[in-house]
């Protein structure tokens, strides 16, 4: 089973990914009072991929692997890869189904305990770090760049 992609092919996919990015992002409203606006993350990103897929593309030019394709990883055999993948994407998809309904702190207190557990981690360590990086997105969002999480279950007691 073909799953790797080369580095040429992800460069190239990097490529046409920060091209859509800058090129939705030149549809964007202007801010009215300030020098920059809607445009500029979106642009920032995309040229952040676009700096990584070139020096992907410097890497296998000089390894002489200019090459489109996928190739299988080693660790797609190892025992528990496969399970691991598959919980990391569907903590994805509950996470995206989640947050509205039951809000931004216990989905994602919840989605770090279960990734954390799954990948070995001490329950004292797991509860630490999902607590305090939980805390801390929230903080950030919610009050520094006063980004309106949802509160679901915990409307009324969080901002």
């Amino acid at each position: 089973m073909n799953l790797k992609v080369t580095d040429f092919t992800l460069a190239l996919l990097l490529l046409a990914i920060a091209a859509a990015m800058s090129i939705a992002a030149l549809s964007f409203p202007p801010m009215p009072g300030q020098a920059f606006g809607p445009k500029l993350f979106p642009n920032i990103v995309a040229s952040g991929f676009a700096f990584c897929a070139l020096v992907l593309i410097r890497r296998a030019a000089k390894a002489k692997a200019l090459k489109l394709g996928v190739v299988t990883p080693e660790w797609w055999n190892e025992p528990g890869r496969r399970g691991n993948l598959a919980i990391l994407l569907l903590s994805i998809v509950a996470y995206t189904l989640l947050v509205e309904p039951v809000g931004y702190l216990i989905t994602t207190f919840g989605v770090m305990v279960l990734l954390m557990k799954r990948l070995g981690a001490s329950w004292r360590a797991t509860l630490i770090a999902s607590f305090l990086g939980t805390a801390v997105t929230y903080l950030m969002f919610a009050y520094w760049l006063r980004v309106p999480l949802p509160p679901g279950l915990l409307a009324g007691i969080v901002r």
